[in-house]
């Protein structure tokens, strides 16, 4: 990660007064939060694909999801009914946060900002928390980058809202209808059009891996077969957090894991940093432990990464793999990780 600039006191002072107006106007009121609108970034052209969040009356806020890796959180995350699936899919997301909550949500270094720029909030849930969440980081304060760009999208989402109410824009997420704000520079000012804006669902596509190592496959078909032991893979970001010092951004690992299904066994619980790495990983810990334990009769997996990771690894060494709606043993890793989180 390169260097993160924290923001300036006029920049934070320019957020806080958006987000204060932001909740004054309580646009939850009309909108749900698939009601998406798209505000582009002035700085780089990237789209942020705000929801705003408070119609149940429980978590209010504005969220910004970041380009098309962000929008694919976002169906992502609409579309999973477990909360187990949502707790784990927390750690891939990519967008900005505006939340209001009570004072006693902040933590001591918001709460030294807010005392810093001289201000304070009255009422229930109306003290605002800023944060960014990108995948394999834990939630963490904005650079000056983050915070002028959830300004720009606190206002303009304000004022969409107002062409909303007034009848003048046509917003619908089940017809994939929405608008975009999209802002020019003239004489030194940015001014700001509304455009209409389809929304279109990212798809994301793994090109499945040819195993071509014939040195490897020879020694995965020599190992000992076992006539019943089924194995659970995944990989994923593990739920531990690891800060090497305090200056440093809080992240969270990549974890290969390989569970017995049957007895519940956890036979490999590997560490890495890099997603990069998954590919390789995989193959190389899969491969070692054929070599060292023996070829099991089937593998289960859940995920689009795995099966194209898998499948020609596992036809040509003679093993069943079989996609999952749930991998019980590597979910109750998982849990028990995350308790203390």
């Amino acid at each position: 990660m390169g260097e993160r600039i924290r923001p300036s006191k006029e920049q934070l002072l320019a957020l806080y007064e958006a987000a204060v107006a932001f909740w004054e106007a309580e646009p939850w009121q009309g909108l749900y939060d698939a009601d998406l609108i798209c505000v582009e970034n002035p700085l780089d052209g990237e789209i942020g694909y705000c929801s705003v969040m408070g119609k149940g009356g429980q978590h209010f806020g504005l969220c910004v999801f970041l380009g098309m890796r962000g929008l694919r959180g976002f169906y992502e995350l609409m579309e999973l009914g477990d909360e187990k699936e949502k707790a784990q899919a927390v750690f891939s997301q990519d967008y900005i946060l505006c939340s209001f909550g009570e004072r006693g949500e902040l933590d001591e270094e918001d709460l030294r900002e807010v005392a810093g720029l001289g201000i304070t909030f009255q009422g229930a849930n109306a003290w605002p928390q800023f944060r960014r969440y990108e995948p394999g980081y834990h939630p963490w304060y904005l650079t000056a980058e983050e915070c002028v760009f959830l300004t720009h999208a606190l206002q303009q989402v304000l004022e969409v809202v107002a062409q909303y109410e007034q009848g003048e824009v046509d917003i619908d997420f089940d017809q994939a209808r929405t608008v975009l704000r999209k802002s020019e520079e003239r004489d030194g000012k940015l001014t700001w059009q509304t455009t209409p804006w389809e929304l279109q669902r990212p798809v994301l596509l793994y090109e499945p891996l040819e195993i071509v190592n014939e040195l490897l496959l020879h020694q995965l078909r020599r190992a000992p077969r076992s006539i019943n032991a089924v194995w659970e893979v995944e990989v994923c970001y593990l739920p531990v957090i690891i800060q090497p010092s305090k200056e440093e951004r809080p992240f969270f690992p990549r974890g290969f894991v390989l569970a017995d299904h049957r007895t519940g066994m956890i036979h490999d619980c590997h560490v890495y940093e890099d997603p990069g790495e998954d590919m390789f990983q995989v193959i190389d810990r899969l491969a070692r432990h054929i070599t060292n334990f023996g070829l099991p009769k089937e593998i289960r997996i859940k995920s689009d990464l795995l099966v194209a990771v898998l499948t020609d690894l596992c036809s040509k060494a003679g093993i069943s793999l079989q996609r999952a709606a749930s991998l019980p043993q590597v979910e109750a890793l998982l849990s028990e990780l995350g308790r203390e989180l």
